[in-house]
């Protein structure tokens, strides 16, 4: 009889062990959902990841989301779209697909990205239809996983010539996992840079990532820092003795693959990037250059004069909004303006943003009046250099789509 009720005692103290075991577990799932959406943005990216290493239960519980009674993908936002790249859940990554092919979904390079991070050999075709997307963060993404999953060699060739650094790094390093050494040229290019948009250290950013990959890869830079000029002694010997390792010429380049150091005189940046249509990295000089592009940029020469006359306009609109330097709330979409009002002086940059959503009147009036000198100066022609190629027209595509259309 004793033995019963112990026995009895056990049962229901183990059951009320595994009922209070599974209650942390659904508090701690839902904890680590609440922070991946509404935490500090600083840690959703953890909060995400932490619940999809929960394995099914975290899995379930960002599935129950995209029923017609849960939140939806875009709804839950980059952090979680980026961690169903690490689920093992087929019905997860069947709602990335559809998602990357909306060109109205918010978070299109967070899907890419997501993909991109165990891809099926399956998915190749896929992945090799977003190659020439609009958007070059999809581009660099779909470049990674079309490699992974063993796509041609031409075609990840063909990235190479990509406008944007991203995708083109993208690309050599698929080359190179696959075996094909030459396209460590296109990365020792990328070792070399110094360039910088306005304060950003373009080139140093791409010199430590650039250096990062290829030592995990086991490949030998020697003494390299790259947090360094590439120009000094120490750097300058172990990119002469990395070339020296390579079989065979340096293959030809195009401008923009190449390596190129700072500008000077920059006076007005204007960065647009829509989730949409695409990005735009635009500079003005005082020595009326117009600059297209980061890195090795598009250069055009602008009549005598022009630089000034847009920084008289820009400063103007600039006063008329009193202090303000942002508008709209943080999203997909943006506009980054950057003045300088004398050469010496730092950048003063102002930051229009916003979700998918179109909002009318987002940008001030003052500035939309600013714009209009400043785009009439790009080319918008048909040209071989697809950074310049009917500039101007995508360029006010944009600006509709980011702040409202120009007059």
């Amino acid at each position: 009889m004793h033995l019963s009720r112990w026995a009895l005692g056990v049962a229901l103290a183990g059951a009320l062990c595994c009922g209070t075991l599974a209650q942390d577990e659904d508090k701690e799932v839902e904890r680590l959902f609440g922070a991946a959406i509404h935490g500090r943005v600083v840690i959703r990216s953890q909060a995400a990841n932490r619940l999809v290493a929960l394995g099914e239960i975290g899995e379930a519980r960002i599935l129950q989301e995209l029923s017609e009674e849960g939140l939806g993908l875009a709804a839950m936002g980059p952090p979680i779209i980026e961690a169903i790249g690490l689920c093992h859940s087929a019905q997860l990554r069947a709602a990335l697909w559809p998602a990357l092919m909306d060109g109205d979904f918010p978070w299109r390079p967070s899907v890419a990205r997501a993909l991109a991070e165990k891809p099926r050999p399956s998915e190749t075709s896929g992945f090799a239809e977003h190659l020439t997307d609009p958007l070059a963060e999809v581009r660099a993404a779909m470049v990674k996983g079309f490699g992974e999953a063993q796509g041609g060699l031409d075609e990840l060739n063909t990235m190479l010539r990509d406008e944007d650094d991203r995708v083109r790094r993208a690309a050599a390093l698929a080359l190179l996992d696959r075996g094909q050494g030459r396209a460590l040229w296109f990365l020792i290019e990328e070792l070399k840079r110094e360039d910088k948009f306005f304060e950003r250290p373009t080139g140093m950013s791409a010199r430590i990532m650039v250096s990062r990959a290829l030592s995990k890869r086991g490949v030998d830079l020697g003494a390299y820092d790259s947090r360094l000029a590439s120009t000094i002694k120490v750097n300058a010997e172990a990119l002469q003795k990395l070339i020296q390792s390579q079989e065979g010429e340096r293959p030809p380049m195009e401008s923009w693959q190449i390596a190129s150091g700072p500008v000077l005189g920059e006076r007005i940046g204007l960065e647009l990037r829509s989730c949409r249509a695409g990005e735009f990295f635009l500079r003005w000089t005082d020595t009326d250059q117009l600059l297209v592009g980061q890195g090795n940029a598009a250069v055009v020469t602008l009549p005598p004069g022009t630089t000034q006359r847009l920084v008289q306009d820009l400063t103007r609109g600039y006063d008329h909004l009193e202090g303000r330097r942002f508008f709209g709330a943080a999203g997909c979409d943006m506009e980054q303006v950057l003045l300088r009002r004398s050469p010496q002086a730092p950048s003063e940059t102002l930051v229009i943003a916003k979700g998918p959503a179109f909002v009318p009147d987002l940008r001030p009036a003052p500035l939309t009046k600013a714009y209009g000198p400043l785009i009439a100066t790009l080319p918008d022609q048909e040209s071989s250099d697809p950074r310049l190629h009917n500039l101007r027209s995508r360029a006010h595509a944009a600006l509709a789509l980011l702040g409202g259309p120009l007059p």
